[in-house]
């Protein structure tokens, strides 16, 4: 077996490491720096605390090491082997982690701000406390893994799968999830401020007193989705389509909803203040007891909507269908606008030849 002097010596002088067997080696502390390790073992190695910036890994078997509060600042792990390897504490910043097979990983706590994690296995990972500032992470399985009070802002979750994953008590700031199956997770209490939810199947998802202020939903798909009492002003649902969403008691001012398909969702006790519906399809939603001071409604689809007790005061119901909707504030509200009418019906008039 290498001593830790002698691997020290070795790394220093800038010879790979190539094929060598130091499973369960004792390295803790060494000085190992800027090293190449290339298919070589170091299963069950003792690495904690090593100073391991910009090591490089390669096809390297790292299944139970013990890494805790190593540097490995910028190191890279390519196609490496990390089952059940022992991270916590370390400095992982700008690491980057290529196709690597990493179930049952210990990252909590770790530096992980600025790295690089694509197409590989973290399933049933540890990331509890992490920090995941302006990562990246693509193509990962996260399948089963706790990453309660982590830190996400502005990361990018790309085409992950985050079944079962928990983030309770993590804080989520413009991350953007891309392509990624949100299908039935749990932001309830989160902060989840200017985070991207573009296009993203959003079903049954529970958004419940979330807060997720410019929050951009376009185009998502919320069928069963909660927003009970979420706090939403100035958010982003253009383009949305789901059956019976619960907004219920949520905060929205302002909040663009134009373009959206919601029928039947549930607006009660809402503050809806100057929201945005113009050509939503509302049919059968309910609105009671909703503030919707100012809210237009231009050409949107309210047959049959619940609007009782709502403040309708200077709301746009101009070219709105408002066929069996009850309104007890309807006098309030602006019914049609002449001079907008005729500029909707005005045409080119045709050259004459």
């Amino acid at each position: 077996m290498m001593s830790p002097e002698l691997l020290s010596m070795a790394v220093a002088v800038g010879e790979p490491v190539i094929g060598m067997d130091l499973a369960k080696g004792a390295f803790g502390r060494a000085s190992l720096g800027g090293g190449v390790f290339s298919r070589t073992r170091l299963s069950e190695a003792d690495l904690r605390g090593a100073d391991l910036r910009e090591t490089v890994f390669e096809h390297c078997d790292l299944t139970g090491a013990l890494l805790s509060g190593a540097n490995l600042r910028r190191a890279v792990f390519d196609h490496c082997t990390l089952d059940h390897a022992d991270l916590r504490g370390a400095n992982l910043h700008g690491s980057v982690w290529t196709e690597c097979r990493a179930p049952h990983v210990q990252l909590a706590d770790t530096q992980l701000s600025m790295a690089t994690l694509s197409k590989s296995n973290l399933d049933h990972a540890v990331l509890r406390g992490a920090n995941l500032d302006s990562a990246v992470l693509s193509e990962l399985g996260l399948f089963d893994a706790c990453a309660d009070g982590a830190s996400w802002r502005q990361t990018v979750v790309s085409e992950c799968k985050l079944q079962l994953l928990t983030w309770a008590g993590a804080t989520l700031l413009r991350v953007a999830f891309v392509n990624t199956d949100l299908q039935g997770k749990s932001f309830a209490n989160l902060s989840i401020e200017g985070c991207q939810f573009t296009g993203s199947d959003l079903s049954t998802a529970d958004f419940s007193a979330a807060r997720m202020r410019q929050c951009n939903f376009q185009r998502a798909t919320l069928d069963g989705a909660c927003f009970t009492k979420a706090q939403g002003p100035l958010a982003l649902f253009c383009n949305v389509q789901g059956a019976k969403t619960d907004f219920a008691g949520a905060g929205l001012r302002q909040a663009l909803f134009t373009g959206a398909q919601l029928p039947g969702a549930d607006f009660t006790r809402c503050d809806l203040y100057q929201v945005h519906f113009a050509g939503a399809q509302l049919p059968q939603a309910r609105f009671m007891s909703s503030d919707l001071t100012y809210a237009d409604f231009r050409h949107a689809d309210l047959t049959g909507a619940d609007l009782r007790q709502a403040i309708l005061f200077r709301a746009v119901l101009h070219g709105a269908g408002t066929q069996n909707a009850q309104m007890t504030d309807r006098a309030r509200a602006i019914d049609e606008d002449p001079d907008l009418a005729a500029a909707e019906r005005w045409q080119p008039m045709e050259q004459s030849s």
